[in-house]
């Protein structure tokens, strides 16, 4: 199983911050490769699809699952096809965000253990270090 953690100060307040990490119907504004996402409720328990643009330029159709779903402090979510999941904390910070996230896997099958085995970490390492500046960059103020 690999992992990455990394944290980040977001210029902007908790409350703009977590509308689109706590809502996975606006990951696609923001969250690199996700292209679309479907569901009726998201919940803690609840599964929805979503829909993700591939290193490659694929789009493919997961279905995902909310672990854990905390108002404005925490969402943790895994993909129930390949084991992938990403995990969030909020803290505000007087006018600013502070944010800790954690992304990796748990493979589901060979194919995703081989994939992890091999390009993990790296993989991993890469997509949240852009997720976080992606989020930072659909958040933050524009310079003055």
């Amino acid at each position: 199983m690999s992992e990455y953690r990394h944290q980040a100060l977001i210029p902007a307040p908790i409350e703009r911050v977590w509308e689109l990490v706590g809502n996975p119907e606006r990951h696609p504004e923001w969250f690199p490769r996700v292209v679309d996402v479907r569901g009726d409720s998201f919940r803690p328990g609840d599964a929805f699809v979503q829909l993700t643009r591939t290193p490659a330029g694929v789009v493919g159709k997961t279905t995902l699952e909310i672990d854990k779903l905390d108002d404005m402090r925490e969402v943790s979510i895994h993909c129930r096809d390949t084991g992938t999941f990403t995990h969030w904390r909020l803290t505000p910070a007087r006018d600013d965000t502070f944010v800790e996230a954690e992304f990796g896997m748990e493979p589901t099958g060979l194919i995703y253990r081989m994939f992890d085995a091999t390009a993990g970490r790296i993989y991993f390492r890469h997509w949240l270090e852009q997720s976080l500046e992606a989020l930072s960059n659909k958040v933050a103020p524009p310079p003055s």
